[in-house]
């Protein structure tokens, strides 16, 4: 008998491929495979007792204030700590309770299910003033530089005109149009927009559609859906939208960000925001958290760390850290020398619930989750 101490992340599934249990065994044993931690803040003392109480009766855990034992308190910050199996008990239990588990109850039956494989997005400007200078192309380069990201066969390239880094304010729509119409000429005429999906990094409905005329199959708006009509552009070709949160915009974002709750409040927006987008029938939607669009870099760090939260809306989630000034803030480097920050942020984001990763290094992105994939695909 030899015995192996091995990485607790290890996919389940794999691992039983060399143990071939019985499928409905493996199907069982897969709910208990995996342990959820789920923080509640303000719950009430009745509420807490009768928690605590049922998820020990299902083999779980709830970790309270050291003072409600005493009925002292009114309420108590808790970790629950519960595999997929207790967690199923759990919510039938608590949907019998009052005290707001009823809540809890459907809070916990949501789906937190990670994806297996990162998607990329790479980027490329057509602009002078994007805060990342090797991002940035010329008309006479554009062909040349997509020939070259389209070789590492991206999911996606998201091309933009217009900056909106900190401080930035928005050139208008005559000019973004200006600037970007010979590109989406461009790409439509070498069909290059068949061998990705092609995204605009863009609010203005003007140069959307005229994007979607050419191929373009994904709205990238950082502006949160101000416009309802961007969501009826999606609608209308069947493209994707991808939904953004920023506080504030673009030339004021960075000036004191501040968030009472910053997972609830971010989740409230996204859950508002997708009811609005349900009612336009727009149903291709993909979420983005916003990195560094009205956020501290401690804002930034909690997102990915916490990413897994939002993974409740069952949309997938893109996180673009590449570059961004967070990797500076704990590590001094100017933007061309962040390689290794933007790589590390992006592995904890896929490795957090990021189903898609829009970076500017895709060479270097392409190769890590290939070796991220096959170290994934070992098992034992």
């Amino acid at each position: 008998m030899l015995c192996f101490h091995i990485d607790e992340k290890s996919d389940f599934h794999v691992l039983c491929k060399f143990i071939k249990p019985h499928k409905m065994g493996e199907k069982i044993m897969s709910a208990k495979s995996r342990l959820h931690f789920f923080f509640i803040q303000n719950l009430s003392t009745p509420a807490a007792n009768i928690l605590k109480q049922d998820a020990l009766r299902v083999g779980a855990e709830l970790v309270t204030q050291s003072e409600l034992i005493l009925g002292t308190l009114k309420h108590s910050n808790a970790l629950l700590i519960a595999n997929e199996e207790q967690i199923i008990k759990l919510v039938a239990k608590e949907k019998l309770q009052d005290f707001k588990l009823k809540e809890l109850a459907k809070f916990l039956e949501k789906s937190f299910v990670k994806p297996k494989t990162a998607k990329l997005m790479g980027v490329l400007n057509i602009n002078e003033d994007s805060f990342n200078a090797q991002s940035r192309v010329s008309l006479n380069e554009l062909e040349a530089r997509l020939e070259t990201l389209l070789e590492l066969e991206p999911e996606f390239i998201d091309i933009g005109a217009v900056s909106s880094r900190p401080g930035s304010e928005y050139c208008g729509s005559e000019e973004e149009f200006k600037r970007i119409k010979p590109a989406l000429d461009l790409i439509y005429e070498k069909g290059l927009y068949e061998k990705a999906i092609f995204s605009l990094d863009s609010f203005d409905y003007t140069c959307l559609k005229y994007a979607l005329d050419r191929g373009f199959r994904l709205i990238n708006d950082i502006s949160g859906l101000k416009n309802l009509d961007l969501a009826k552009l999606a609608k209308e070709y069947k493209a994707y939208y991808c939904l953004m949160h920023m506080q504030n915009d673009p030339k004021t974002m960075q000036i004191k960000p501040h968030y009472e709750n910053l997972l609830f409040e971010i989740a409230s927006f996204f859950e508002q925001k997708l009811e609005l987008l349900k009612n336009l029938e727009a149903d291709k939607i993909i979420l983005d958290v916003g990195i560094g669009f009205g956020k501290t870099p401690k804002h930034n760090l909690l997102l990915i760390k916490h990413l897994s939260h939002f993974l409740q809306f069952e949309k997938p989630l893109l996180v673009g850290a590449s570059r961004k000034s967070v990797i500076d803030t704990y590590f001094k480097s100017e933007v061309k020398d962040r390689l290794a920050g933007s790589l590390s942020l992006h592995a904890r984001a896929f490795e957090n619930g990021a189903s898609i990763i829009r970076t500017h290094d895709l060479y270097e992105h392409k190769q890590y989750f290939a070796l991220q994939n096959a170290i994934n695909e070992l098992g034992i």
